[in-house]
């Protein structure tokens, strides 16, 4: 075989090799960004079951009434900023349903987990987010989040819409500026749609899930590259490699030393 066809077997097995660790990892990388979210998917669902029983419990406890936890008069609380308001179950609500909401918490990938009203109204954000609000703004719109009205995000709206059995996906843009998965599984009260309830999911773990695929795709690359030139080298003929010597006209030289 010439050196010409050597060259094309080696060079074409390289970019054989190339497209395909960069398929193996593309695939191995999205493989585990799935895993996750659909753990979070688990987990909004989790959420959506387990408020449902929480508002019967509180009806067949006597604690609320069906009217009760229907109550759409959303009273507004003077001197909040941003606006928050109160209803005839939000009270009820942060002493029996917060410490559950905040278990979801202890997933690392967790933003916050609430329960969520069809009209955008949060009655009881995770004690993370429900400081008592302070006077500075900023700070109210990081942990000073529970009973407003989020209607006006548009991710919100959408996940509100959704009727479905299973759950709704949307990239969230926080009114903090942060950007998070915003997961959402319907909550239904009584054979009527009353919520959702959300779980937003951190992008660093995905962002360094894609960093990593990045690192080990040119590490890869590196490493078959580097083999393709030491084999290129091995079949190239050492007369292409090493300079000859020449003599002053141009033609070789003989080194070999005189005999006398």
């Amino acid at each position: 075989m010439d050196l010409k066809k050597k060259l094309i077997i080696i060079i074409g097995l390289c970019l054989i090799l190339s497209v395909g660790s960069i398929v193996i990892i593309t695939k191995v990388f999205d493989k585990t960004e799935e895993q996750l979210l659909q753990k979070c998917r688990i987990e909004a669902l989790v959420g959506s079951k387990v408020m449902n029983t929480f508002m019967e419990l509180m009806v067949h406890t006597n604690q609320l009434t069906a009217d009760q936890i229907t109550d759409t008069n959303y009273v507004p609380i003077p001197g909040t900023d941003p606006q928050k308001y109160t209803t005839k179950y939000d009270a009820v609500f942060d002493k029996y349903i917060q410490k559950f909401e905040d278990e979801f918490l202890n997933d690392e990938d967790v933003v916050f987990s609430i329960l969520i009203d069809k009209n955008g109204y949060v009655p009881t954000h995770n004690s993370k987010y429900s400081r008592p609000e302070g006077k500075d703004h900023n700070l109210n719109l990081f942990y000073s989040r529970s009973k407003r009205n989020f209607a006006t995000n548009l991710e919100i709206k959408q996940v509100l819409q959704y009727r479905g059995p299973g759950t709704v996906k949307y990239l969230y843009e926080r009114d903090t500026g942060e950007s998070m998965w915003d997961i959402g599984a319907p909550v239904q009260f009584r054979d009527s749609h009353w919520g959702a309830f959300l779980v937003g999911i951190s992008l660093h773990r995905i962002d360094i899930i894609k960093n990593q695929m990045v690192i080990i795709t040119v590490t890869i690359m590196i490493i078959i590259l580097s083999f393709t030139l030491l084999v290129i080298l091995a079949v190239i003929p050492q007369k292409y490699l090493v300079p000859q010597a020449k003599t002053e006209g141009g033609d070789d030289t003989d080194i070999t030393p005189d005999a006398g």
